[in-house]
């Protein structure tokens, strides 16, 4: 999917009502920008004199620097990377203390004002170099860089996008924005960040090392450029294996097998340094709980995934769609040219957010952080942290079951409401002399058949000490509950911290790569209503959507995570609401598992911690995150790669990668993907590889990019002059090649022969025996004469023949011509533009 070669189209700019489009359509939106972006070469160069001091093959030197520059990358992109993580992190969630601290202690409004006011002076720090561009020439370094990128790695000469200055704009400006608490995300700036320094690197095999012959430079920026890119995933997710999937699947599409290695080595070296910083937990920074039963879904999961997709695929249509309207006012009214605008609008982005984060969160009322309101339905398979808060011990007792022995877990005395141990020993000796509180703590458990075990004064009712049990606080089965602390993944907006948690605030009252987490928890599927999701996943949409683009280094990966997982945890809430499950408690110790036995604990879902048969909101959170991805993105192997290495569950695999194929079809049959748009608002020369009835998608069509006057030509009949005219006053990147043809009536024509590279002329046009024509050979004048240099001058010619012919052209040098001869007839230039731009985009030479 290249780009449309600057050389060919170049001319006279459009009219000023040519370059902006009432409604977009697919194709570049402002004709005139497009036709200032040039075009990057990756074939082989046959040029004598630039190939004069290179190799034919590659020496020790430069296949030892094409083995450790992936590495180099990698390992500079992860540092960076740990750079952004650690001031983004630390920024917010000292925004969000403050926040939350504030509205338990001064109220909501006064906690209102304090997240605008830092999140407006995040925001605008974060944007400064940006909308301030005019000074630091970076205008362009806002959003996150990824159509840009996609650009470059398909042959757009877009090389001033990854300048040092970008990159550090970049890499600045996305710490603050991440910590500000606008919807976006750091990821995709982190891709454009290991782009920036992979583009840098791609110039150290020809100051160090000798390359071979034919390869140009434009190559390695293409090469190394994608090493970088996929290095940037690696380290933002710590997914090598998706980063390297990104390249090949949705970034370039001049890919080479061989290049696979490469950056899968530049990706490990990236995820090495991860380790390394933060240590093993810090590689899976959305694990989720894996294990006996933790992935387990039911047969009807199918149809789920059908769902899901569909939905998300419709949803990502409508994100698209939406995001894409927005970029198109923002190009007409609120584009690089109008800083102050760009400014406001982050006030006004800022405005909306800090508004709606607040206000959600003031709709719902505290939730107790008990077992009862969070554990009903629950698989078992929560966090460790918080299992630890409801386990007291364990057993290894045999496994009448399945044989051998099993390692059985004690349940704290809470989750029942009973409890086994010499604590019991004490209630019953004080029963037996009438105290009503100890009679009252041992009248679940005074049945016949318990009175007739030897330990049957090892149980009674759950307290705390013995003065609880005398003031008669006790729990009994029917009313038990524990206490389970959440921490600050939950926020609790009440002076009692620790009891409760906000229904919303563990949504929009925490950083959103927490929110991602909370979505994505198994063992715990109502600790997030299904009314708090449906109000605050219409406002992040809207949110995330409006801000996508402005002028602040931001990513969209993190905010359709969180869509995507919004709706297919709320799907998956509804689903449970279907009486398909089966209520089983988990099998506990022996002593313990003896109350179910006897049917003293009822198999009441609010008190059992273990069901089956039902699919985990966690579990569907993740299929919905994937499937927004597609939806939106439109990419399936990255996308279910990523999501199974970041979460660490490779169960999901399958009906994460099921869904996310509905998705892409949906959305597919709606519109574009969104990068592929984003790549046209931004007036970038990009062709699709593929298009319907034979014709190319309106708006970049030749007819649509070609200007009024004739292109600059560069005719065989003309000497040094000739050349000097067409190089001065542009900087093209090639020159039509044309001479003049008789047909079979002896009338001349101008026709088209080849493309002429400018670097060929340039380098053809100092030389000494150059001339200026008017010199005779055999009586009749030329401009050129031979010579004793030779230069090997590549382009296409358009003939009647299928064979390779050499044409040797006389002038004042020796010009050594090969020539490809192509299927098409003679072109008459004027005539049949149209066929040599479309060749000439889609067609190796």
């Amino acid at each position: 999917m290249p780009a449309i070669l600057k050389s060919v189209v170049h001319g006279s700019p459009p009219t000023e009502g040519d370059n902006h489009h009432h409604h977009h359509i697919h194709g570049p939106l402002d004709r005139s920008k497009a036709l200032g972006i040039g075009s990057l070469s990756f074939e082989p160069i046959f040029n004598q004199k630039y190939n004069a001091k290179r190799v034919a093959k590659e020496t020790p030197g430069f296949l030892c620097l094409q083995r450790l520059l992936p590495i180099v990358i990698g390992l500079l992109t992860a540092a960076a990377a740990v750079v952004v993580g650690y001031v983004s992190e630390l920024l917010g969630d000292l925004r969000t203390e403050k926040v939350n601290e504030l509205i338990v202690s001064r109220g909501w409004l006064i906690a209102w004002a304090a997240e605008f006011v830092m999140m407006t002076v995040l925001a605008l720090a974060a944007g400064f170099l940006v909308y301030s561009g005019d000074i630091t020439g970076t205008k362009s370094a806002g959003s996150s860089g990824i159509p840009q990128l996609i650009g470059l790695l398909n042959g757009c000469d877009l090389k001033g996008e990854f300048s040092l200055r970008h990159g550090l704009v970049k890499w600045f400006g996305v710490c603050l924005a991440v910590a500000s608490g606008l919807a976006v995300g750091p990821e995709g700036p982190m891709i454009f960040i290991g782009a920036c320094i992979g583009f840098y690197c791609s110039r150290l095999p020809q100051i160090f090392s000798t390359p071979p012959a034919t390869v140009g430079d434009d190559v390695y920026t293409r090469d190394y450029t994608s090493i970088g890119a996929a290095c940037g995933i690696a380290a933002a997710f710590r997914a090598p294996i998706a980063g390297t999937l990104f390249i090949v699947e949705e970034a370039s599409s001049h890919f080479k097998k061989e290049q696979m290695s490469n950056i899968f080595y530049g990706g490990l070296a990236a995820l090495e340094v991860m380790l390394l910083a933060g240590g093993a937990g810090s590689v899976l920074e959305y694990k989720v709980q894996v294990g006996p039963g933790c992935s387990d879904i039911p047969y009807w999961t199918l149809i789920f995934c059908i769902i899901v997709g569909l939905l998300c695929g419709l949803l990502g249509a409508a994100f698209n769609a939406l995001n894409i309207q927005v970029m198109v006012w923002r190009s007409k009214w609120c584009n690089a040219s109008m800083p102050k605008r760009r400014a406001f609008e982050l006030v006004l982005l800022c405005a909306l957010s800090s508004t709606a984060w607040l206000a959600s969160a003031s709709m719902f009322s505290e939730r107790e952080a008990t077992s009862s309101v969070l554990l009903p339905q629950s698989s078992g398979c929560i966090k460790d942290d918080l299992k630890n808060q409801l386990i007291t011990g364990s057993a290894v007792e045999p496994d009448l079951k399945n044989g051998g022995l099993a390692q059985r877990l004690m349940p704290a005395s809470c989750l029942y409401g009973l409890q086994v141990g010499p604590a019991c020993n004490e209630v019953h000796e004080k029963a037996a002399t009438g105290s009503w509180y100890a009679r009252s703590c041992i009248q679940a458990v005074n049945t016949s058949t318990m009175r007739a075990k030897k330990n049957f004064k090892d149980y009674c009712c759950s307290f705390t000490d013995s003065a609880a049990l005398e003031k008669g606080i006790f729990q009994v089965p029917g009313n038990a509950s524990c206490a389970i602390q959440l921490g600050k993944a939950a926020p609790s907006l009440t002076e009692e911290a620790g009891d409760s948690f906000n229904a919303v605030g563990l949504l929009s009252l925490v950083p959103f790569k927490t929110a991602c987490q909370n979505l994505f928890d198994r063992g715990m599927p109502h600790a997030v209503t299904l009314e708090a999701m449906g109000v605050f996943l219409v406002l992040f949409f809207i949110l995330a959507a409006l801000t996508a683009g402005s002028a602040v280094p931001s990513g969209l990966l993190m905010p359709q995570m969180v869509i995507g997982g919004l709706l297919g945890r709320m799907l998956a809430l509804l689903a449970m609401k279907i009486p398909t499950g089966q209520v089983e408690g988990i099998v506990w110790a022996k002593s313990y598992q003896l109350l179910f036995d006897e049917g003293l604990l009822p198999g009441d879902p609010s008190m059992v911690f273990g069901t089956t048969g039902l699919l985990d909101p966690g579990i569907g959170a993740l299929i919905g995150a994937a499937a927004f991805l597609g939806g939106s993105g439109r990419v399936t192997l990255f996308t279910t790669i990523m999501m199974v290495e970041i979460t660490g569950d490779p169960v999901m695999i399958f009906p994460v990668g099921f869904a996310t194929i509905f998705a892409v079809l949906m959305g597919n049959f709606i519109n574009h993907g969104l990068y592929h748009s984003l790549i046209d608002v931004q007036s970038t020369p990009y062709l699709p590889d593929t298009w319907t009835a034979g014709a190319l998608p309106p708006g970049i069509q030749v007819r649509d990019m070609r200007p009024q006057n004739p292109p600059i030509m560069v005719s065989l009949q003309q000497g040094r002059k000739g050349v000097e005219q067409a190089l001065e006053g542009n900087d093209f990147t090639g020159f039509p090649l044309v001479d003049e043809r008789s047909d079979a009536d002896g009338n001349k024509h101008v026709v088209v022969v080849g493309m002429c590279d400018r670097k060929d002329l340039e380098a053809l046009s100092p030389l000494r025996h150059f001339g200026n024509g008017n010199r005779k050979r055999n009586g009749k004048e030329t401009g050129l004469a031979p010579s004793h240099t030779i230069l090997h001058v590549k382009f296409t010619v358009y003939d009647y023949t299928h064979t390779h012919r050499y044409i040797y052209i006389y002038t004042y040098i020796y010009i050594y011509i090969h020539i490809y001869i192509y299927t098409y007839p003679y072109i008459y230039f004027y005539i049949h533009i149209s066929y040599i731009v479309i060749c000439i985009s889609k067609c190796h030479f």
